[in-house]
This record gives C-alpha cells, sequence and structure tokens, in this order.
C-alpha cells in the first residue's frame, strides 16, 4: 500500500507542477522547471478522495508531509483531500462535529451501518445513495479544514546488543495509544515494522468524549509522545493492565499566557502519572476552545485505583480495589510513555496504524517542519446536532 500510495503521490506532485508550469510564459517553462520555482498564480486546488479507515488516511498523510517536505510552503495549497470514511474513523467523526452536512453523509446510521457489516446485504439497493452522496461531497466540499499535524518520536529496542536504539518520527492527525507486549509473548519480527490494526487489537477503550473536546498539545523542542490502550489477542484478560509512567507537560493558562507575554517560550507544568493504567489514549483533534496559538493535546486515562490498606484482622492487611478511576487531562504541550518495568516493549497504535517493539515514545502537538496542517475537504463550518 505504501509503495502504490508513494508512487500515486508523486505523480500527483509531478501534475501539480505541469499545471504550474501552463501558466507561464512558453519561455520561461524551462527555467521554471530547473530552479523549481513555482508561479505566482497558484493552480486551482487538486481534490483528492481518500476512502478507506483511519489507517489508509494515515498512510495518505505520511506521503503528503513526507514530500511536501522538500517543497517551499506555497506548494501547500495545491492540494485538498476528501475524507470519504469506511469502518471506524475518528477523523472522521471529529469532521461530522464540525460540519452538519458532512455528519449527515457520512455519520447517519444507514453509512455506518453499511460498511460496518461483514455481510452489506443492502450494498446494492443503497448504491445509488452512497454515488449520490460521494458525488455531492466531492462537487460541493470546497472549504478548506486545515486539520493541524502532530509529532509522535517513537525509539526502538536494538535488534542486536551491538546495535544502538533507532528512531522513527511519524505524523498524526488522530489519536493515539498504547499497550504492553510481556517479553514471553514478544513475536519476532522488524522492530520498526508498522501495520494497519483492526478494533479488535485493541482490548480496552476509554470513555468516549465528543471529538470537540479533545485537544491538541504545543510543538516541543522535537520529542515527546503520547500513548493509548490496546493488547495482542493472544495476551490474557491481564495483559490490559499496564504498568507505565507518562511525564506530560501542560501549557500555560490563557491568563499566564497574557502575564507572560514578553516570554517567548510560554511556560509549561511537567507532570507525572507512574501506576497501572486500563487504557491510555491521546488525541491531536482539536476542541472548540483551542487557541490558534497554542496547539494542545488532550489524554484520556483509566487508572487501577486502590484503597489504602485496610486493617481486617490484627497484623493482617489486604488491598481494596476499587472501580477503575478515568479522567481527561487537556492543554498537554508534550507527553512521554514508557513502561515501567525495561524489558517490557510497548505497541503503540498511531491513527490506526500499529508499530510494535517500542521501548519509550514521545508526542509533540505540532509536526517539526512547516508543513503543519492537512487541508480536508468540508461543506462549511457548522455544528452537527446530534
Amino acid at each position: 500500500m505504501a509503495k502504490l500510495g508513494d508512487t500515486f503521490l508523486s505523480k500527483l506532485i509531478f501534475t501539480t507542477s505541469r499545471l504550474a508550469e501552463s501558466r507561464l510564459p512558453a519561455a520561461a517553462r524551462p527555467q521554471c522547471s530547473a530552479i523549481g520555482k513555482i508561479p505566482t498564480q497558484p493552480p486551482t486546488p487538486v481534490k483528492i478522495a481518500v476512502a478507506g479507515a483511519q489507517h489508509y488516511l494515515s498512510a495518505i498523510l505520511r506521503l503528503f508531509v513526507e514530500q511536501l517536505s522538500h517543497k517551499t510552503p506555497d506548494w501547500l495549497g495545491y492540494m485538498r483531500f476528501l475524507v470519504i470514511p469506511l469502518g471506524s474513523h475518528p477523523v472522521a467523526r471529529y469532521l461530522g462535529s464540525v460540519d452538519h452536512r458532512y455528519s449527515n453523509f457520512f455519520q447517519d446510521l444507514v453509512w455506518r451501518g453499511l460498511f460496518n457489516k461483514l455481510e452489506a446485504q443492502s450494498a446494492v439497493q443503497d448504491a445509488p445513495d452512497i454515488v449520490s452522496r460521494i458525488t455531492q461531497y466531492m462537487a460541493g466540499a470546497n472549504c478548506a479544514h486545515q486539520l493541524p499535524i502532530a509529532e509522535a518520536m517513537l525509539t526502538y529496542k536494538q535488534k542486536s546488543p551491538d546495535e544502538e536504539s533507532s528512531q522513527k518520527f511519524i505524523p498524526f492527525v488522530g489519536v493515539v495509544k498504547v499497550g504492553i507486549v510481556e517479553p514471553s509473548s514478544a513475536t519476532s519480527g522488524d522492530s520498526d515494522d508498522a501495520a494497519p490494526s483492526g478494533s479488535g487489537a485493541l482490548s480496552s477503550t476509554p470513555p468516549s468524549t465528543s471529538p470537540a473536546a479533545k485537544e491538541a498539545s504545543p510543538t516541543p523542542p522535537s520529542s515527546p509522545s503520547v500513548s493509548g490502550g490496546l493488547s495482542s489477542p493472544s495476551q490474557g484478560v491481564g495483559a490490559e493492565l499496564m504498568g507505565l509512567q507518562v511525564d506530560y507537560w501542560t501549557a500555560a493558562l490563557p491568563m499566564d499566557r497574557k502575564r507572560d507575554a514578553e516570554k517567548k517560550d510560554p511556560p509549561a507544568t511537567k507532570n507525572t502519572l507512574k501506576c497501572t493504567f486500563r487504557s491510555l489514549q491521546v488525541s491531536r483533534l482539536p476542541s472548540s476552545s483551542e487557541a490558534a496559538a497554542t496547539p494542545t493535546m488532550s489524554m484520556t486515562v483509566v487508572t487501577k485505583e486502590k484503597n489504602k490498606k485496610v486493617m481486617f484482622l490484627p497484623k493482617k492487611a489486604k488491598d481494596k480495589d476499587v472501580e477503575s478511576k478515568s479522567q481527561c487531562i487537556e492543554g498537554i504541550s508534550r507527553l512521554i510513555c514508557t513502561a515501567k518495568q525495561q524489558q517490557n516493549m510497548l505497541r503503540v497504535l498511531i491513527d490506526g496504524v500499529e508499530c510494535s517493539d517500542v521501548k519509550f515514545f514521545q508526542l509533540a502537538a505540532q509536526w517539526s517542519s512547516h508543513v503543519k496542517h492537512f487541508p480536508i475537504c468540508i461543506f462549511g463550518h457548522s455544528k452537527a446536532t446530534f
């Protein structure tokens, strides 16, 4: 899939270049091609429909960032993406929360029911309506919604004692989750392989929250990342409990930002969670209250809580389990997640794509290059009614 997408986007950028050159006088075209300049009158943006699950959109996003990182900022306005969700799709749910017409097309029960069923017996009957929805979306969605791109830095375990740990930077726009892999259940394979993962790979998910309530985090130096909850299907129920240490930095509140307006970098407060998690999920999807100048992330965690030791009999104590504690932390600018047991590796799910054999990872709310937004086509900004 990656090779197909790479070829597709490369051809698309080549086509966009030809469209740009077609606006120049014939004598100027060779010089434009030689020095890579773009004419002052840009062509009409090319619309690219991306029909698939979240992991397919992630593959397109990675190629978009990779290809345009080597181009001038003008190229960012040459493409628009139309998100046609098939199956589970957090980004599509978010788009439905800001555009009621998009929600009516792709978030209603008919659409979700058709593509979530393994046997779509009504496919033939509903085909005309599907075609109509997609056609209207492609023709009428002319408003560009700039979805912020965050950065995940993964550090993988060494393949051999003589090698150093390798790192990989991955852009994402939606949700990051994490799980634990015990040494005994570790499987062989390349540590930096990334594969699409279905919902079956997730063992426990945090309480669902409105997409608009999920925030993004300001981009820290060039590292931190986040984690979420998942476990291998081959692991037992106990795999749902994860011993993690999560260090995260929260951005300054609006009043603090005004007070520290003269400072180049706003103050950030470090916090640490070191406990047993049932699930951990970080979202970069913006909230309605997010300030444009201060990108932040939100983190939803479910932790296993225990009461203080209760004495039932003299000299005998017993830990009493209580219900799990769930909380949502917003305004996170960066995050670092590691396993409490160093021999345990993490499995990280980034926008539906699984990365295994991860020692630790960091998340930043903003991608480090000039490609900081992913342009998505919507009909307009209007809240959906639920």
